[in-house]
C-alpha cells in the first residue's frame, strides 16, 4: 500500500503529491495570503490568460477555442438495423422516429505538439457542464481536456482546454473545482506511468494553480470518479482501486484489482462499482468504508464479455443495476444486489456490417429515463428503448428492450464513449472529436 499524508496548503504535500514533476514546497502564512489575494484579484477578472509550465498547456483564450467549436443544428437521422446485424429479427415496438435527434456542436480535437489527439471519454454533471479526455494513439505520450459550459442552452461553449506534452488522458472527471484525470504519463520519474493529476477550475477556467499528480500502480490510470466525499481512480493490468480524500487528495484507501477499466457509483445504494476484465467481473465496495487503509468489498459479480486484454469497457449505475459494456458481448446489465443478469442488447455483427471484429465492440453505454445509447467502435452509435424508465424498474426485474438503430453521423470515426444526461448525447468520437445531440422524446 502507497502510504500519502494530508498536503494542505502550509503544511507538507503528501509523498505521492507532485506540481509540475515537483514536490510541494512549505509556504509561509505571509506568503499564502498574498498568494491568495493575487489569485483571488486576477480570478474576479472577467478574462483568464493563457498558462504553461512546459510540461502542461493552458488556452483560456475564447477566439481560440471558438474556432474549434461548430453548431450545425442539423438532423440526426436513425437507420433502423438491418437485417442480420444483431443475430436475431429485431420487432420494433417503438419506432426509431420516437426521438429526435438534433446535432447542435462537432468540436474538433485538439492540437498537441503537431499532432491531433482523439477524443476517449465525456463526464457530465447533473447541470450545465461536460469535461472531455484525449489521448494519442500508439506509443507516443500526448493527451488533452476540454471543458464545457451551456449545455442546457443547447450552445455548448468550449470555456477552456489543457494539453499534456507528457501524458495521455484515459478519462476525467469534474469534483468541486477540480478537474480529475487518469493517465499514463512518460515521466520517468514515476515508479510506472500510472497516474492521477488534478487540474482546478476557477470560474469555469483551468489554472496551473494548485496543480498536482497522484502515483498508481500499473502502465494506465483507466479512469477517475467522484462521490461528493472522496474521489476514486483505477489502474489497468495489476493494478488497483484507490480512495482520496476529496479536500485533501490524501490516500484513504486502496484494493488490488487486476485490469481495472472503470468505476461508478451507486449514491441510492452507497456503493462504488469497479469494473474488471478478462474475465469480465464486477467489483462492489461499500462508499467510505477504508478499514486498515484498505477498501469494504462486498461482493464480485462474473458477467460475459470485457474479455478482450487492454481493452476498453465502462460501467454506468442506475436504478441498483450496473449497465456494463461488455466488448464482443455488447451490453450486459446486472443487478447490484445478487449479481444477476437481467438484460442484455448483443454488439451489432461485424460481418453483417462489413467490418472487422477488432474494431467492433462495445466501450460504453449511457441510459436515461427509458433510453439507452450504446458506442461500438467503429460501428457508431446505437439508440434502444425500455418498456420503462430504467430507475423505476425493480433492480432483479428482467429489462426488456427494443433496439432503435444506428445514429447516422457524416464522418464519424470510432465511438469510444457515450454520455446522456438532461437530454443531450455527448459522443466521444475518437479523430472525430466531440459530437453533442439534443434528444427529445415525442
Amino acid at each position: 500500500m502507497i502510504d500519502r499524508r494530508d498536503g494542505m496548503p502550509g503544511g507538507t504535500a503528501p509523498s505521492g503529491a507532485r506540481s509540475g514533476g515537483r514536490r510541494h514546497r512549505r509556504w509561509g502564512g505571509a506568503a499564502l495570503a498574498v498568494a491568495a489575494a493575487l489569485a483571488t484579484a486576477c480570478y474576479d477578472q472577467a478574462f483568464a490568460p493563457n498558462e504553461s509550465d512546459g510540461r502542461l498547456t493552458i488556452t483560456n483564450d475564447d477566439s481560440e477555442l471558438d474556432d474549434r467549436v461548430n453548431y450545425p443544428n442539423t438532423d440526426v437521422p436513425i437507420g433502423p438495423p438491418a437485417p442480420g446485424v444483431f443475430g436475431h429479427s429485431v420487432a420494433l415496438s417503438r419506432a426509431p422516429s420516437s426521438i429526435e435527434l438534433t446535432l447542435i456542436a462537432e468540436v474538433l480535437p485538439p492540437t498537441v505538439g503537431g499532432q491531433v489527439v482523439q477524443a476517449t471519454a465525456v463526464w457530465a454533471t447533473a447541470d450545465d457542464k461536460a469535461i472531455v479526455s484525449y489521448n494519442m494513439r500508439g506509443a507516443m505520450a500526448l493527451g488533452a481536456i476540454d471543458y464545457f459550459t451551456k449545455l442546457l442552452d443547447k450552445t455548448p461553449k468550449l470555456k477552456s482546454s489543457v494539453s499534456f506534452t507528457d501524458s495521455d488522458v484515459s478519462s476525467v472527471t469534474v469534483d468541486g473545482n477540480w478537474a480529475v484525470a487518469a493517465i499514463a504519463t512518460s515521466d520517468t520519474s514515476f515508479p510506472s506511468p500510472a497516474v492521477m493529476e488534478r487540474i482546478q477550475i476557477q470560474n469555469d477556467k483551468f489554472t496551473l494553480a494548485g496543480n498536482a499528480r497522484y502515483e498508481l500502480t500499473s502502465f494506465a490510470g483507466t479512469s477517475a470518479m467522484g462521490t461528493g466525499s472522496e474521489v476514486y481512480a483505477t489502474s489497468g493490468d495489476g493494478g488497483d482501486v484507490f480512495a482520496f480524500d476529496k479536500n485533501s487528495f490524501g490516500l484513504l484507501g486502496q484494493y488490488q484489482l487486476d485490469d481495472a477499466r472503470w468505476v461508478a457509483h451507486d449514491p441510492a445504494g452507497g456503493r462504488v462499482v469497479v469494473l474488471q476484465g478478462t474475465p469480465g467481473r464486477l467489483a462492489v465496495f461499500a462508499q467510505g468504508e477504508f478499514p486498515g487503509g484498505s477498501m469494504n468489498l462486498l461482493n464480485t459479480f462474473p458477467f460475459p464479455g470485457a474479455a478482450v486484454a487492454q481493452s476498453k469497457s465502462t460501467v454506468e449505475v442506475v436504478g441498483g443495476k450496473a449497465f456494463v459494456a461488455a466488448g464482443p458481448d455488447g451490453v450486459q446489465i446486472v443487478c447490484l444486489d445478487n449479481g444477476q443478469i437481467v438484460g442484455n442488447v448483443p454488439r451489432p455483427d461485424p460481418a453483417g456490417l462489413g467490418l472487422d471484429s477488432s474494431v467492433v465492440v462495445t466501450n460504453s453505454v449511457t441510459v436515461s429515463g427509458d433510453l439507452m445509447f450504446i458506442s461500438n467502435g467503429e460501428a457508431g452509435v446505437y439508440a434502444a428503448a425500455a418498456d420503462q424508465a430504467f430507475d423505476q424498474t425493480a433492480c432483479d426485474a428482467p429489462q426488456q428492450m427494443t433496439v432503435l438503430g444506428q445514429l447516422q453521423f457524416d464522418n464519424l470515426q470510432s465511438a469510444n464513449h457515450v454520455i446522456y444526461r438532461n437530454d443531450q448525447l455527448f459522443v466521444a468520437a475518437g479523430l472525430g472529436g466531440i459530437k453533442v445531440v439534443s434528444v427529445t422524446v415525442n
